[in-house]
């Protein structure tokens, strides 16, 4: 019974043994991903956020009271709507009120100034060969300045009878008024954007004076769409810093390429303050980091297709 007993413990520790120099002998496989470094351009940054505003912006208010009339817009035959592109001088909405409108008396100031033309005229004429005198001359000269002021001032109490778009722009706010009803003096009318051209104030650190001037290139990306970047450049900068936020001031012209941008978005702006061209770069995503040193390893030659990759690599330092 002893002798199996022994022999039975024997060949268990002999198994145990060669599992155990299997499992040392065994290779360890291990996923690698190669990427190709090449050369690129490398820059210094200086981030900012901050709201972007239209270059141009107005809600235009009624001088007059009168009855309402929405316009068509001649691009699409339909009443003005929101959203709607207007040009510059187009008018929106119309005023009627027809005792505004003789007292206003156009014509009348027109056939005026057409007199006073002809008037100033010949008596110019007359002068040359002296049949009048110079008093009589400035006399005809200044009934002709009144009839030109007089007319000019009709038109304008005219034009208010109209809301016209004062720039190229989208219409924006566009307040609900019954068709040929009136309405009094001082509503708000309608609300025009330009954002094919944006302006963004940025506030930047005290550490950025000095690094970021006027004309620097600026990259603008919305954090709805991180994807879409739109060029910007710094146009103006405040000397001073703020005594209490150590910090200064900043304007930023964006050119909206396709309106990708609307007024009132939160964006950031990434400045390039500098720039080198031609740098070999390394992906952050192919660096390991340990103890705050992040390090690479590099390959001289890349091997077959198929075959193991050589252990002799060599880890390469990126930065600190």
């Amino acid at each position: 019974m002893k002798p199996i007993l022994v022999v039975t413990l024997f060949l268990m520790v002999l198994a145990a043994c060669q599992n155990r120099s299997s499992r040392f002998n065994m290779d360890v496989a291990v996923d690698v991903t190669v990427q190709t470094v090449s050369a690129g351009p490398v820059r210094e940054m200086v981030t900012v956020t901050g709201d972007l505003m239209p270059a141009a912006s107005v809600t235009l208010k009624n001088e007059m009271s009168g009855t309402y009339l929405l316009q068509n817009n001649p691009a699409t035959g339909q009443p003005f709507k929101m959203g709607d592109p207007v040009d510059k001088g187009m008018v929106v909405i119309k005023l009627e009120d027809k005792a505004y409108r003789n007292t206003t008396n156009i014509e009348g100031e027109r056939i005026n100034l057409e007199i006073a033309e002809q008037e100033y005229e010949k008596h110019q004429a007359l002068f040359e060969k002296g049949g009048v005198t110079r008093r009589e001359l400035v006399n005809a000269e200044k009934n002709l300045v009144t009839a030109r002021k007089t007319y000019e001032n009709a038109q304008l109490n005219l034009d208010k009878m109209s809301v016209k778009a004062p720039f190229n722009g989208v219409i924006t706010a566009l307040p609900y008024y019954s068709q040929d009803v009136k309405i009094e003096q001082g509503q708000e009318m309608v609300g025009i954007m330009d954002f094919d051209q944006l302006v963004l104030d940025i506030t930047l650190p005290a550490q950025a004076f000095g690094k970021v001037v006027a004309g620097q290139e600026a990259l603008i990306t919305n954090y709805a769409a991180s994807s879409d970047t739109i060029e910007g450049v710094v146009t103006q900068l405040s000397p001073v810093l703020n005594v209490e936020t150590r910090s200064f001031k900043g304007r930023m012209s964006v050119t909206n390429h396709n309106q990708l941008l609307r007024p009132g978005m939160f964006v950031n702006a990434d400045i390039v303050v500098q720039q080198k061209d031609s740098v070999l770069t390394v992906p952050p995503e192919v660096c390991c980091r340990k103890w705050g040193v992040a390090s690479f390893t590099s390959l001289k030659e890349k091997p077959p297709k198929n075959e193991s990759y050589k252990r002799d690599w060599k880890p390469r330092t990126a930065w600190k």
